[in-house]
């Protein structure tokens, strides 16, 4: 490239000192020899434009939520109603254990329950009417029963003074007025209490008989329905690690159920990217594998960093067709730190050791202008300072052009393509694109002269 220049230079030179010599048309010719020596350049506009810096991540696809299904009852697996794939609902059953002896057991609790029910029911009515009158007729027959007992009691005392009897007669006599006035006295308590109502100890006691039985009912109901197995979430079965015939417990995973309507991108960003992203930002998202392009927001940026120094980030994104699948890889683009800035394109930018600048055509030559770099979007380059807008700077053929020297602008459309030199050492490198460029950045990263 010296050598390039050092002969472009060396023409010009003599150029010049052929109009020079030349006695006839002095001012003509040094005007032709100007004209011919002008170098062809394109210019744009230096503008303040909408600026943002473009970050770009890379993660992979997770589904946002995952459950692995596990039994709440023991038994052997009798029936599974899915296969991988297919798509469930919340609630739909799964998969179904051996219910024969759960059915029993349920049954037996349930006819516990209806006769507590019935007996509590009965105990909080009280006596009927027609009980009582039973009652009644029951208490006069024990009372005439009992009469009578008394009455061949006192006979047979008699008898047994006068000899006529034996004392186990007697006895038996005995025993048989206890035995009707014991009757008698249980009836006439019977009465009483079915005419007053039950006591507030019997009522209670019923009412504790049917709280108990109605538990065990609803305990025997709720393992019988735990012999079949549901889904949770509405989701995709991602697998079924059981068979029909297995025996399974409480910690068995009976199946992997996957909801891909959500999806999860997590990625993480390095010390200078992560200050760019928080919570609830909208980030573009794209899924190249399935042509799959969405807005994804961001759930979570960890505070710290992870082995690697980087800052775990979490990005949920919507996955209405189901397209995306666990373990695709996605790429996160977000445009951050908007701001109105002074730009010029990025290869306008010339570098030689530390300091930067940009050629300005004015009056038909290349003034060369030195300017404060900021950062680039990979196409753009921000100008801190050294141009105000609007000036024309040159961004082709600013690689052969000297300062001051005379120049020529061109329509992109009608000039013809240059041989080389151009995209050479362009600001931030060739490729480097979606990372921040400041002007503190690395000799090289802009076209470098000489």
């Amino acid at each position: 490239m010296k050598l390039k220049r050092l002969a472009f230079t060396a023409f010009i030179i003599a150029s010049i000192i052929a109009a020079g010599c030349s006695s006839n048309q002095q001012g003509q010719a040094g005007r032709m020899g100007q004209g011919q020596n002008a170098v062809p350049v394109e210019v744009k506009k230096a503008a303040t434009e909408d600026f943002s810096l473009n970050v770009s991540l890379s993660g992979r696809l997770e589904a946002k939520q995952q459950v692995d299904l596990t039994s709440k009852a023991s038994g052997r697996i009798k029936q599974i109603f899915v296969k991988v794939g297919d798509s469930v609902k919340a609630g739909q059953p799964i998969a179904k254990l051996d219910d024969e002896e759960g059915l029993v057991d349920l049954q037996r609790a349930e006819a516990s329950y209806t006769l507590a029910k019935a007996r509590y029911q009965e105990t909080k009515e009280g006596t009927r009417a027609e009980d009582i009158a039973k009652s009644e007729n029951t208490l006069k027959e024990l009372q005439s029963k009992y009469e009578s007992a008394k009455r061949d009691y006192e006979r047979n005392e008699s008898l047994f003074k006068e000899g006529a009897i034996t004392s186990a007669e007697l006895e038996q006599a005995r025993l048989a007025l206890v035995s009707a006035q014991t009757s008698l006295e249980n009836q006439q308590q019977q009465l009483k209490m079915d005419k007053e109502g039950p006591t507030e100890n019997a009522l209670q006691q019923a009412e504790a008989e049917l709280k108990q039985s109605e538990a065990d009912y609803a305990l025997a109901k709720l393992n019988y329905q735990n012999l079949t197995v549901t889904s949770p979430i509405d989701g995709v079965i991602g697998a079924l690690p059981v068979s029909v015939g297995d025996q399974v417990g409480t910690s068995t995973v009976v199946a992997q159920i996957i909801n891909l309507a959500m999806m999860k991108v997590k990625t993480s960003a390095t010390e200078g990217q992560v200050s760019l992203f928080h919570v609830g930002q909208s980030v573009d998202v794209a899924v190249s594998s399935v042509d799959l392009k969405t807005k994804g927001t961001i759930a979570s940026v960890s505070p710290l960093a992870d082995d690697t120094k980087s800052y775990p980030i979490e990005i949920e994104i919507p996955n209405p067709d189901l397209k995306a699948k666990a373990g695709m890889i996605a790429t996160i683009n977000v445009a951050a730190n908007k701001r109105q800035a002074l730009v010029v394109p990025r290869e306008a930018v010339m570098s030689e050791g530390q300091q930067y600048y940009v050629y300005v055509v004015e009056d038909g030559k290349a003034k060369q202008v030195t300017v404060e770099a900021g950062e680039s979007d990979g196409e753009r380059m921000e100008i801190l300072s050294g141009l105000k807008g609007g000036e024309d700077v040159v961004v082709a053929g600013q690689n052969t052009v000297m300062p001051n020297a005379p120049v020529t602008v061109v329509d992109p459309k009608a000039k013809s393509q240059q041989s080389e030199g151009n995209g050479k050492g362009n600001a931030d490198g060739n490729g480097q694109t979606n990372q921040q460029q400041r002007s503190d950045r690395p000799e090289g990263s802009a076209n470098q002269k000489g």
